[in-house]
């Protein structure tokens, strides 16, 4: 996707947020916000890293309501489905090799690729898995690709030079628990796995996106080493990788995990996210609507308004000058999973 820097928002005002004592500024964003209500998912899906491949939407895996679950009503899904923003609908793609919730998906010029994730089974949901899938414009099945160096879920995805990074998340502790990473990788002309500079930080459930060859890493959360007790993050950095180097940028102003990032307009647009409730506990947490807006330039966040209902663990891809989100639950942890897709659209204002 060709990003402009020349169409960045108008950004005006100022706003204060307390966060930990710690005073962060927000400004206001000067542009009209609409939101349009798209054809519904088939089923409601959450914990989803849909990508754009050739100008369509695909997601594949996540966390499905089901009649045989294996985690508080959800299991995982081998299911891919594919909107197609051009004619307004969506259609069934080919299912993937094995189910998985918490796929990373993420896309160049000839693949999409499907990217570790969970495999899971009652009293076992979270297998951290170290497959790679691939699939072509013009095929009908996902085929095996270069294994990750390690199995790695809840990372965040990106594509710079049509080479794929996928870096943070979670990888195995031990045979039966999962711990934070910081470890980064990317994939060299869709053959091999090559390591670069790890994060400055281990965490997990952070979202990402790429823009003018950066990739930015925001929020998130980091677990204790029982996995309890876990702690949202409002920190951000970016990636350069003609330096193989990391370096903070402005926090986010609000600590959010389960959020996304996407490129619109030569912004990055965050939206939702949750926050678990005291000790960790997600049964007593919060999702939220939020829209925050961060423009690389100025290294300034700004707010973007409301979504029309609070997501978590939900998908969102730019395409054109439309942010599309998709699933996702409008409550913590696997509660309230949705099907409702949107569309959202900035009209910038005239200049007071």
């Amino acid at each position: 996707m060709s990003i402009n820097r020349r169409n960045f928002l108008k950004l005006t005002g100022m706003t204060p947020f307390i966060l930990g004592g710690a005073t962060i500024q927000a400004q206001q964003e000067n542009s009209k916000l609409s939101i349009t209500d798209l054809p519904k998912l088939r089923t409601p899906i959450q914990e989803i890293y849909p990508a754009d491949f050739d100008g369509e939407i695909y997601v594949s895996g996540g966390f499905v309501t089901s009649t045989s679950p294996i985690f508080y009503g959800l299991s995982p899904s081998k299911n891919t489905r594919i909107f197609s923003p051009q004619y307004n609908v969506w259609k069934n793609g080919p299912e993937l090799p094995e189910a998985r919730h918490h796929l990373g998906m993420a896309s160049n010029s000839k693949y999409l690729y499907g990217l570790g994730g969970f495999y899971g089974e009652k009293g076992n949901a979270w297998q951290v898995q170290d497959t790679v899938y691939q699939l072509s414009r013009d095929s009908r099945q996902w085929v095996s690709a270069p294994k990750l160096p390690q199995p790695m879920a809840e990372s965040v995805y990106a594509t710079i030079q049509e080479n794929i990074h996928l870096l943070g998340g979670k990888s195995p502790n031990t045979p039966s628990s999962n711990t934070d990473t910081d470890r980064h990788f990317l994939l060299i002309n869709n053959r091999h796995w090559e390591s670069a500079a790890p994060a400055s930080i281990k965490r997990n459930s952070a979202a990402g996106t790429a823009i003018d060859n950066r990739i930015y890493v925001i929020g998130g959360r980091q677990s204790n080493r029982s996995g309890y007790k876990a702690r949202n993050l409002s920190f951000a950095e970016a990636y350069d990788p003609s330096l193989d180097k990391w370096e903070p940028i402005r926090p986010l102003p609000q600590a959010l995990a389960g959020l996304t990032a996407a490129p619109l307009n030569g912004s990055i647009i965050v939206t939702g996210g949750e926050k678990f409730g005291p000790l960790g506990n997600w049964k007593t947490g919060t999702a939220f609507s939020t829209i925050w807006i961060y423009n690389p330039i100025s290294d300034q966040w700004s707010t973007g308004g409301h979504m029309r209902e609070a997501r978590h663990g939900h998908g969102a891809v730019s395409i054109g000058s439309n942010l599309y989100i998709i699933g996702g639950a409008g409550k913590v942890g696997p509660q309230n999973t949705l099907a409702s897709v949107v569309k959202l659209h900035w009209e910038s204002k005239p200049a007071p």
